[in-house]
């Protein structure tokens, strides 16, 4: 008897234009990098975990000549997310964003490519 391999539903589908990617990004490195100077927090594991998660799992799509990034989220992570970028925003700092979606796009074609 063989069974079928099923996958779950995510149970929130965000898209986002690269810009706000590239915001989502540098806000979880804002935790990722808050670990050297005040040691390990639960936000900055939250971080971490999330920041793997995105860049392994997101896709890039075209949406009327714009390129966007589609990430799913399980369980309590989007959650997690509106924590994290609320404590981020309330910093009252200038938000520069890196860009992160050229590194996405890179990994994604990668993978794409090793799939061949």
């Amino acid at each position: 008897m063989t069974q079928k391999m099923t996958r779950n539903k995510p149970d929130t589908e965000l898209y986002l234009p690269h810009e706000l990617f590239n915001t989502l990004m540098t806000a979880l490195d804002f935790f990722i990098a808050s670990e050297k100077i005040i040691g390990e927090t639960t936000q900055s594991k939250q971080a971490i975990r999330l920041k793997e998660k995105i860049l392994t799992h997101s896709r890039v799509f075209n949406y009327e000549g714009d390129e966007n990034a589609s990430i799913y989220f399980y369980g309590v992570e989007p959650a997690v997310i509106m924590k994290l970028l609320t404590i981020y925003i309330n910093r009252g700092e200038e938000i520069i964003p890196l860009d992160y979606f050229s590194k996405l796009k890179k990994r994604r074609n990668k993978s794409a490519e090793s799939q061949q």
